[in-house]
């Protein structure tokens, strides 16, 4: 019976202390630190792997937020191209025929004075008035052939340099969804961080107290092994003596609870150095790092905090409600920016154009080398096949959904933080009735040890005796330990920053 009692003790406890994975060898150059809960998670916080991660995501939003205030500045951007074509640029101006019809014209009357001596020395001697005579004259039709022309437009090799500017005017509260948006994700962000670091602690303090918790139950196995080595000593000194009280039968299962017990207490040891493997990876330590935590009991604080309090206090700081609440802002917005898909957009550009040609006629005149300019675009939406609408309808629909996802997550925080708190209760009435018992059990355990060595009592009595008391030591060691861990807990699905 004894034994069964004990594989029930470690049943009980290897649930609390065991973790995934195995324990760190140990190795000549490993290093040791002795670590109170508090400078646990103070490393935990600087060193752990999530904690570094989250806090680039909230620098990732912030770069997003970023990107969406530069909405409201001008996109300004330069360039410049070199070019070769293979030949120069020209112009064919086509062969043409130019016809001119026929036509009269009628050359007018005239007067003009012949001037003296225009012929000779007195020819004539004084200034002779000529008189014409009106004329009509028959100009025939006729046709004139122009050839084909090649006109040279530029030279083939061209430097140029450009300068666009562009300033959104009215984007129909596109931009500033999107900005509010940004600023909502950066938010969600932070309430993602600052969850993890709750969560860093809560896992920091868990474990803290599993290593605590483990340490006690390894040592209260030794104990327990000490004491039975010694009553199997005695035994087996009354079973030599031939006193009658004691058979070979005891003295056989006294020793097979022995070999049981030194066999559970290398177990529980090996758990103690895993829970500390785990608590060194959880800190973000080296892998060779051995820890040695300063404290030797797990305390016990009583709480007098009601669950009204609790839960009132998660429904303001609980970063997974802060999260969601984000998320809403920015879903709204994001009905707003699928609703500016409905009005018009309107915003301001320039141009400046400098070509750099070595040829200065056809189209490389100066005015054309240098360019620029300005003006106002207007983008009007008219049909796109109802895209826009079911866009929206989508984005409703969305934050609809967040909407009920948030009421849920409302009522899952207030039953969890229900059944935390029902458990609080009955760790602190366990912990009474649970001292009380480990007390008296060390007491009857006293009295057996003692009747046993002048042979008043059986042989499985005493040893049902020190089992019980290592039973209901474990037990209360795991009642202290669930008491804090829940307690936690409790602090960490409610947000709190620091354990109470």
């Amino acid at each position: 019976m004894a034994r069964w009692i004990f594989l029930l003790v470690f049943a009980l406890v290897s649930s609390a202390g065991a973790q995934d994975g195995k324990p760190a060898a140990a190795s000549p150059q490993s290093n040791v630190v002795k670590l109170d809960l508090p400078k646990a998670v103070e490393l935990a916080l600087q060193n752990n792997y999530r904690s570094k991660v989250s806090k680039y995501d909230v620098e990732a939003a912030l770069a997003l937020h970023g990107q969406a205030l530069s909405a409201w500045w001008p996109r300004v951007s330069a360039g410049i191209t070199g070019s070769r074509i293979d030949d120069d640029l020209n112009f064919i101006f086509p062969a043409n025929n130019f016809s001119m019809p026929a036509t009269t014209f009628t050359v007018p009357s005239s007067t003009f004075v012949l001037p003296a001596n225009s012929f000779g020395p007195g020819f004539p001697p004084v200034n002779v008035p000529i008189q014409t005579p009106p004329t009509t004259v028959d100009v025939p039709a006729q046709t004139y052939q122009i050839p084909q022309q090649d006109v040279k437009i530029m030279n083939r090799d061209s430097l140029i340099a450009s300068v666009d500017a562009t300033l959104p005017l009215y984007t129909g509260g596109l931009r500033e969804a999107r900005i509010r948006q940004a600023k909502a994700g950066v938010e969600a962000a932070r309430q993602e961080s600052r969850r993890t670091d709750l969560e860093v602690r809560y896992d920091v303090k868990r474990l803290y107290y599993a290593g605590v918790l483990s340490k006690r139950l390894a040592q209260i196995s030794r104990d327990t092994l000490a004491r039975m080595e010694a009553t199997l000593e005695l035994t087996e000194k009354l079973y030599t003596t031939g006193s009658g009280t004691v058979k070979k039968t005891d003295y056989l299962r006294n020793k097979s609870v022995v070999e049981t017990l030194r066999s559970m207490t290398s177990e529980l040891e090996s758990n103690e150095k895993t829970v500390k493997a785990a608590l060194v990876t959880v800190i973000g330590l080296d892998w060779n790092t051995q820890v040695e935590l300063a404290d030797e009991e797990i305390p016990f604080t009583a709480t007098s905090r009601d669950l009204a309090v609790y839960v009132e206090r998660a429904f303001h700081s609980s970063p997974e409600l802060a999260r969601v609440e984000a998320g809403l802002k920015a879903a709204r917005e994001n009905v707003k920016a699928a609703q500016s898909g409905h009005y018009p957009k309107a915003g301001l550009f320039g141009k400046f154009q400098r070509i750099e040609n070595s040829y200065d006629a056809g189209l490389m005149t100066d005015s054309n080398k240098t360019a620029w300019a300005v003006g106002i675009g207007v983008q009007i939406p008219i049909f796109e096949g109802f895209r826009v609408s079911k866009e929206v309808a989508e984005a409703k629909a969305q934050l609809h959904k967040l909407e009920n996802q948030q009421k849920l997550l409302h009522d899952a925080i207030a039953l969890e933080i229900k059944r935390l708190c029902w458990n609080l209760e009955k760790t602190q009435d366990q912990q009474k009735s649970s001292f009380a018992a480990s007390k008296s059990a060390a007491e009857n355990r006293e009295l057996n040890v003692r009747a046993y060595q002048e042979e008043l009592v059986e042989t499985k009595e005493v040893i049902e005796a020190q089992i019980l008391e290592a039973l209901l030591s474990a037990q209360y060691q795991k009642v202290l330990y669930d008491h804090v861990e829940g307690l936690a807990k409790l602090n960490f699905v409610s947000g709190a920053e620091q354990p109470e």
